[in-house]
């Protein structure tokens, strides 16, 4: 799979005609008291994304970058089959969930010192490295286990063109060693396109959150 073909997932104009209101929120599973998503879930409150939308322009913008990271998503699950891929997005201290296909999780996750011990997602923002784990059972390290089906797991830094970290996306799979094949198609080619994609986007340059990381 070449670059150009990710690329012309997300690039594909959006027909201006569809409805991608739906993809401005999603249900989050009720959580445990420490914040930590339960291996049982039950459907909790709806995360809201329009509050990381400073203006109408900017929601505009937000829905346009919505409807083509959603797209991304979906054509990966069809073309690795993968169970969960999520895509998310910093903001301040905290990692915040964009776009996902797969089961309902939690929205946030903090960037902290604390969390660093807790989950791979805060390790990958924070140490600025992708880490994969083919066997969560055999796993001795940090991990946040929030599905008890879930296998393999790979998690990716997307970084600005400064060499900032603005987000991550994250892969899992009820398959141990799912990923053995696919690190140079999730892990670099989908990342870089991720990157070239969220580079000029408007909702990303005409952001105060994004601007303060990316200069």
């Amino acid at each position: 799979m070449r670059l150009f073909d990710i690329l012309s997932v997300l690039y594909e104009p959006i027909n201006k005609l569809d409805n991608h209101e739906h993809l401005l929120s999603y249900v989050q599973p009720q959580l445990n008291p420490d914040g930590s998503c339960p291996i049982v879930k039950e459907e909790g409150d709806r995360y809201d994304l329009r509050q990381y939308a400073e203006s109408e322009e900017q929601l505009i913008h937000l829905l346009d970058l919505l409807a083509r990271l959603s797209r991304l998503v979906r054509w990966i699950h069809l073309q690795t089959d993968v169970a969960w891929f999520g895509i998310y997005l910093r903001h301040g201290d905290k990692l915040v969930k964009y776009v996902y296909n797969g089961e309902m999780s939690k929205a946030e996750f903090p960037i902290s010192e604390e969390y660093l011990e807790k989950s791979i997602n805060t390790r990958v923002i924070m140490e600025k490295q992708h880490h994969y784990i083919p066997d969560v059972d055999a796993h001795e390290g940090p991990y946040y286990r929030c599905d008890a089906k879930v296998k393999s797991e790979l998690c990716c830094p997307i970084f600005a063109a400064n060499g900032e970290v603005i987000g991550i996306f994250d892969s899992e799979d009820h398959r141990k060693h799912f990923f053995d094949d696919k690190i140079d198609f999730i892990g670099q080619k989908v990342k870089r396109a991720i990157e070239i994609f969220l580079e000029d986007h408007p909702y990303i340059t005409q952001s105060s959150n994004f601007q303060a990381q990316i200069g």
